[in-house]
């Protein structure tokens, strides 16, 4: 990369050096912006550059939180961590809460599909103070989690 002196990477070298990570997947803005600046960027040339890729439709914060989403959807995750998650990457309040009430009719299946994987042995007590734990930590909310025990008790009990 051809560096000016004391000032880190110029505006084409960071402008390709946010396409190759690009390349690879999506970014939200901040997340971008941040990478950028741990490779050397000076903060205003940071911004610059994914200011410029946003207007340009390269980079969206939505785009970015409808992958990241899906994801953790298909992972098993709850609300409550994936909200965390996109917050931590730079993701707006407004599109956060859009994406995520839109799945808020799937919530409690997903619930019940993670506690069905989890389930090791009987559902003694034990094993649903497990359940709840770990699906706690997994993003479910207290309703969702008693719900899916539930749900899972009355399984076993056919």
């Amino acid at each position: 990369m051809a560096e000016r002196r004391g000032e880190g990477p110029g505006h084409a070298d960071l402008r390709a050096m946010a396409l190759r990570y690009l390349a690879r997947r999506e970014y939200a803005a901040g997340e971008l912006t941040e990478r950028l600046r741990r490779r050397g960027a000076r903060p205003g040339d940071a911004e610059a550059v994914v200011a410029e890729l946003v207007e340009q439709g390269l980079v969206s914060d939505r785009r970015f939180a409808e992958a990241f989403v899906r994801s953790r959807v298909q992972r098993l995750y709850g609300p409550l961590r994936i909200r965390a998650e996109l917050r931590a990457r730079g993701v707006g309040d407004d599109t956060v809460e859009a994406l995520l009430g839109a799945l808020a009719d799937d919530w409690q299946e997903h619930a019940l599909a993670w506690c069905r994987k989890g389930l090791e042995g009987a559902l003694d007590h034990d094993m649903r103070v497990r359940l709840y734990r770990r699906g706690s930590r997994r993003g479910f909310t207290h309703e969702q989690l008693m719900r899916a025990l539930d749900r899972l008790a009355g399984e076993g009990q056919r």
